[in-house]
């Protein structure tokens, strides 16, 4: 199952974790993403702006 998302959409995930070049983040629905250059604690909601999305997972960067 995919969730409806594309380039240019603005969405809330949650940290799942953080890495040196940014977080790995996941929205209500489950899927997963990356958002660069952010530093947020894990299990904090971040407002991002959708980059990519193949289907399965995005690339966002905070809004």
């Amino acid at each position: 199952m995919t969730t409806p998302m594309r380039a240019g959409d603005v969405i809330a995930a949650t940290v799942t974790k953080v890495l040196p070049f940014g977080v790995l983040v996941e929205t209500p629905a489950g899927v997963p993403g990356l958002v660069r250059g952010t530093k947020a604690e894990v299990g904090t909601v971040v407002t991002v702006r959708v980059r990519e999305f193949d289907g399965q997972r995005f690339a966002a960067s905070q809004v």
